[in-house]
């Protein structure tokens, strides 16, 4: 009987023993896999705190080059930066003369930056097709979009749906004049028919992409033209020290047709492409000699060639008196890194003034990428 009792004691208590090293092994395992889990999420947090550290030094060094060319700007006149001006590269022969500062590395701190800015004033302005006061169109700026986008190889169909739609979209409901006026281009009603409807803008376009949103407007069409054109000038004169021959082009053709529809010379003879391309080269040409071309010089290349007083005269309308221009597009990657960069864009406008004869930029748009 005693043998009995203690070999079941003993039973019990290696039975007991057994659940405790059991047990002991569960809660090992379990605290083994926390601590792997902490090192993994320590490690973690770790890489994503690098990250942002990285996106926020990236952040401050696109930011600085876009300072860099606002500082730049309001010491000197773009136009006069001619040794390090350069011909945007783009896929379209249509970029021949397309004036441009860029630097594509500039070593910031830890990392680099690159900037390019181009004259928004080498574009043709949408916003001044429809005269904000009284909701005429200007036929001149009608004429340089509609030649504009001929040159860019625009779809005629397309083109023409288009402008009609950018008429009605930033025309407004004003008082004593009619609003979506051009019957042949959406109007409100279309918008908000739509699938997902919205309303028309009414009003001027606050940047260049907005224009995917009128009725016309395709990738393809906008991919054609988004570089020719611009919403943030605040008339429609080009600088033709800075605009790249086709804006130049469309500009001419454009110089004598009359802004108000029925004034002017009515038998006024179309100009032909072969005059327009030739003013466009000579004045591309004469600006290796003379970066900066105002109106009167650029009367004076028209005149040379051929019987060109009446596109002298007209391009008063078109043309930058000062050849000097005042609004900017700034675009600044700040980089950071060399096998695998961390990169941020921002994309700014500046618009530079003259104030108590003091130089004065102004940012009036920002965008981070």
């Amino acid at each position: 009987m005693r043998i009995s009792e203690k070999t079941k004691k003993l039973e019990s208590k290696n039975s007991e023993d057994g659940i405790v090293l059991v047990i002991v092994i569960i809660i090992v395992a379990i605290l083994t896999i926390l601590v792997a889990d902490l090192i993994y999420f320590t490690q973690i947090d770790r890489e994503i705190s690098g990250n942002t550290i990285d996106e926020v030094k990236a952040r401050y060094i696109a930011k600085s080059g876009v300072h860099v060319a606002a500082g730049t700007l309001k010491g000197q006149p773009l136009e006069d930066l001619n040794e390090i001006a350069s011909t945007l590269a783009t896929d379209s022969d249509h970029s021949t003369g397309f004036w441009a500062i860029n630097v594509p590395f500039f070593p910031v701190g830890d990392g680099s930056v690159s900037v390019t800015v181009v004259d928004e004033r080498a574009k043709v302005n949408l916003n001044a097709l429809v005269n904000p006061s009284t909701n005429s169109v200007d036929q001149q700026v009608l004429a340089e979009i509609k030649e504009l986008f001929r040159f860019l190889e625009v779809d005629e169909s397309k083109s023409e749906r288009f402008i009609a739609s950018l008429t009605n979209w930033i025309d407004s409901p004003i008082k004593g004049a009619q609003n979506d006026q051009d019957s042949s281009g959406a109007n409100s009603g279309f918008y908000t028919s739509q699938k997902n409807p919205y309303t028309i803008k009414d009003g001027k376009l606050d940047s260049v992409q907005e224009i995917r949103l009128i009725d016309g407007m395709d990738e393809e069409f906008f991919n054609k033209i988004k570089d020719y054109v611009t919403v943030y000038p605040r008339d429609k004169k080009i600088n033709f020290s800075t605009a790249p021959k086709v804006v130049i082009m469309a500009a001419v053709k454009a110089s004598n047709v009359p802004a108000i529809e029925g004034q002017g010379n009515a038998d006024s003879e179309e100009i032909s492409d072969d005059i327009a391309e030739q003013i466009a080269d000579e004045i591309i040409a004469a600006r290796e000699d003379q970066p900066v071309i105002d109106q009167k010089k650029a009367r004076e290349v028209a005149s040379e060639i051929g019987s060109t007083a009446e596109i002298s005269a007209g391009l008063v309308g078109v043309t930058l008196h000062s050849g000097y221009s005042d609004m900017f597009s700034v675009k600044a990657v700040g980089s950071l890194g060399e096998s695998n960069p961390t990169k941020r864009i921002i994309e700014a406008i500046l618009m530079k003034t003259n104030e108590n004869n003091e130089n004065k930029v102004n940012i009036i748009s920002w965008k981070e990428l």
